[in-house]
């Protein structure tokens, strides 16, 4: 009976140990199915897009010789700005009196350019029949939406009046050109 008893006994314990085993694989697998859940969240993402612009001078303005004894103004159009801005912002350019004594931002400019003391009056303009002047503050100042933010270039008309009474030189000014946006 010892055998049988023995033979019993091993079975049971084998049966056991087999039953166990499973039981452990069962649970891992049935603990690996639990892990593989999901959750999710939101990330919130943002950015601010800049109102801004920029400006550049791309050719001064030259005036041909002018000829004080002529009773015809001294045009010219070869000035030139660029001024890009953030698409659909507004914008308003405005351009300095001069730095030349007696240059004045009151009513309409008033710019000189000068070679020495001596002093020639001129005059910028947004359009090429000179009929509006560019303005140093909000009169007169040129109105500019964009529509893309791509360069756009801008001309600058010139006029020197006829008949000014000033001695053969070279004659100079610097205008500061401002973009408000």
């Amino acid at each position: 009976m010892n055998a049988l008893v023995s033979k019993h006994r091993i079975s049971r314990r084998t049966a056991g140990f087999v039953g166990l085993t499973a039981a452990i694989v069962l649970v891992a697998d049935a603990g690996t199915a639990m892990a593989a859940g999901t959750e999710t969240a939101s990330l919130g993402i943002s950015a601010t897009v800049a109102n801004t612009c920029k400006i550049e001078s791309t050719s001064n303005v030259n005036f041909t010789t002018y000829d004080p004894t002529s009773t015809t103004d001294t045009a010219t159009n070869s000035g030139q700005i660029r001024v890009k801005c953030t698409k659909g912002s507004t914008s308003t350019i405005y351009m300095g009196a001069g730095t030349a004594s007696g240059a004045t931002c009151s009513g309409t400019p008033i710019r000189k350019m000068a070679n020495g003391a001596d002093l020639l009056t001129y005059n910028l303009y947004q359009n090429n029949g000179y009929t509006t002047v560019w303005g140093c503050d909000s009169s007169n100042q040129y109105s500019y939406t964009a529509s893309n933010n791509g360069w756009q270039n801008l001309t600058v008309y010139g006029v020197i009046p006829a008949g000014q009474d000033v001695p053969a030189g070279s004659y100079t000014d610097t205008v500061t050109v401002t973009v408000n946006f």
